[in-house]
């Protein structure tokens, strides 16, 4: 495919904020959208101009240029009311005119150029030009092949070999005469086809031709018959060729860090034990940390780095840690924050206790009714426990990030592990949809039912938000420096592959 200069990414500050979403500066700009598919390039005028690509791809750019010159000349003269060189319109033309400008082609030599297109132009549904370009020595193999090929370097709007078939499509229009264009526009279309790709004057010219082009679109109208008859037939006669992504295994022994973690969380659970097993802070921040630990230490037993599950595990040990730091931010400003802690989290399970009382579930349900109720009387009669549907302290996790100096860590990580945890497209499209390569087929994705994608490990990431978590705890209640240091300063070697 041709090369060409890729857009500088644009920065989260381009974009402006309003009622909560990022808007693009192109999509802020007044009347500012997209075309709609059918006048799209990819899915409604590429099919149209892949006739002028075939002849490009089959003779090279200087000659096929030459070639495609003199047949937009003959088709001129012979429909002169054609604004545009969309095949749908030509196949509508009267079956001499179309006769006599098939012959033309074929004449000139170029009826293996255009015969692929007999895979999907038939005798039954277009005879004057399955007539003219069938070629029986290219087998439906042989057309196929040379459509994909042609239509793999032209799928990009903006590749070189998709800007010449523009060019092709944009001289035919001016050659209507209804429309006029500046000189300096004149003197790039002149230069273009007499000038290589590497020249300088192309910077220029590639562009002019795009936007030109697009100009057509004002004077015609789109075949959705024809475009939805392409599409199914290329589709249909051409196979899927699905690619994987895989990222390296994880196979690094982390062993002797998941030791040293465990001994520094018993070390931590006798400290609470010996000092004041009635500290209702340091029960609440040990037991939100013993989550972190269990959570990290199942994704290590069974190996799930490399696995959506591992994300979830990222996302729990970063809203823990911010959990963690904003409790004892706010508990000077928050009266009872720990208690009121606990009582919005059991709220919330009385919340869904109340829900399977009044409707039943499954006994072999994860969830048990009677423990549950258990649960939520533990310390306090249910009766007198409020149900609070909004977030903890009024305050989403984001807010609570920013509150607490974690804002990086917050946009960063978790809102990306978010998208897995809620099950929202991003993390469909990366986790569960390999990729066609196939033009034919749009580059369709297929569902990854045999788990052929392996995402990226998150084990760095679980250290980076579990060795936080302990350095937060160090503050507070001072672990051993040795048996911090051990896990702290734990190497994590690159990946070999």
């Amino acid at each position: 495919m041709g090369k060409r200069k890729l857009m500088r990414h644009i920065k989260l500050s381009d974009h402006t904020f309003k009622k909560g979403k990022f808007i693009t500066p192109i999509n802020s700009l007044p009347m500012m959208q997209e075309f709609e598919d059918e006048k799209s390039w990819t899915y409604g005028r590429m099919p149209e101009y892949l006739w002028i690509g075939l002849i490009l791809k089959y003779y090279g750019r200087e000659d096929g240029l030459r070639k495609s010159y003199g047949i937009i000349s003959a088709l001129h003269k012979l429909a002169p009311d054609l604004y545009t060189a969309r095949l749908s319109l030509i196949l509508k033309l009267d079956t001499d005119i179309q006769k006599q400008f098939y012959d033309y082609i074929v004449c000139i030599g170029a009826k293996e150029a255009l015969a692929p297109l007999t895979i999907y132009l038939t005798a039954s549904r277009t005879p004057v030009f399955a007539e003219c370009f069938y070629c029986p020595e290219q087998s439906i193999d042989d057309r196929c092949e040379a459509i994909v090929q042609t239509m793999r370097d032209i799928m990009d709007h903006q590749s070189n070999e998709a800007t010449d078939i523009r060019f092709v499509a944009l001289y035919f229009n001016l050659l209507s005469g209804k429309v006029h264009l500046l000189k300096d526009q004149l003197d790039l279309l002149v230069a273009y086809p007499a000038s290589k790709h590497t020249d300088e004057i192309m910077r220029m010219a590639r562009p002019t031709v795009r936007s030109l082009e697009m100009m057509i679109l004002t004077f015609e109208n789109t075949d959705s018959e024809y475009l939805k008859g392409f599409w199914r037939c290329v589709s249909e006669m051409t196979e899927c060729n699905i690619f994987t992504v895989e990222f390296p295994e994880e196979k690094r022994n982390i062993s002797a860090y998941m030791e040293k973690l465990h001994e520094v969380f018993v070390y931590l659970s006798e400290l609470f034990a010996a000092t004041d097993p009635l500290d209702e802070k340091m029960n609440i921040l040990l037991g939100i940390a013993t989550y972190s630990y269990k959570r990290l230490k199942e994704i290590y037993e069974h190996n799930l780095f490399n696995s959506i599950s591992g994300r979830s595990c990222v996302r729990v040990l970063i809203e823990d840690y911010i959990m963690m730091k904003y409790l004892v931010k706010n508990e000077a400003s928050h009266d009872n924050i720990w208690r009121d802690y606990q009582l919005y989290g059991m709220g919330l399970y009385k919340l869904v206790l109340a829900r399977h009382r009044e409707s039943g579930v499954s006994e072999e349900s994860h969830f048990d009714e009677k423990y549950i109720e258990a649960l939520v009387n533990e310390f306090k009669g249910e009766e007198f426990i409020d149900m609070d549907t909004k977030y903890f302290d009024k305050q989403n996790i984001r807010l609570k990030a920013e509150s607490v100096g974690e804002k990086n860590l917050f946009g960063l990580y978790y809102d990306y592990d978010s998208s897995f945890e809620h099950g929202l497209w991003g993390a469909i499209r990366e986790s569960s949809l390999l990729k066609c390569n196939n033009p034919a087929h749009k580059y369709h994705c297929v569902p990854d039912i045999e788990d052929e994608t392996r995402m990226k490990t998150v084990l760095p990431d679980c250290i980076m938000v579990m060795n936080k978590t302990l350095s937060f705890l160090n503050e507070l209640y001072g672990i051993p420096e040795q048996l911090l240091g051990e896990v702290i300063n734990f190497e994590i070697k690159p990946i070999v592959e």
